[in-house]
């Protein structure tokens, strides 16, 4: 997957967050906060193939079945793409 803008993820006291940088930072207000996973599945996205690859990746790094690291995935990408950033 292509990330459109540019963000970066910075670790915020202790907190995971993706910050808008260059243009972007002028156009979106504000950071998003991050989990983990959330983290684990940024740094992955433009990497992996497709989304059952991520979620093949959380299953073997963090134990979660299936079905949970399906979802996880697939709300966190739905989020990217609703605020434009993938």
């Amino acid at each position: 997957m292509k990330i459109k803008k540019e963000f970066m993820l910075r670790n915020i006291c202790g907190e995971h967050a993706l910050v808008p940088v260059g243009e972007t930072a002028a156009s979106f207000k504000g950071i998003i906060k991050v989990n983990d996973i959330g983290s684990f599945i940024w740094n992955n996205l433009e990497d992996s193939k497709d989304e059952g690859e991520i979620v093949s990746k959380i299953v073997e790094n963090y134990g979660l079945d299936d079905l949970e690291a399906k979802k996880d995935v697939r709300d966190f990408i739905e989020y990217l793409k609703n605020v434009d950033i993938i």
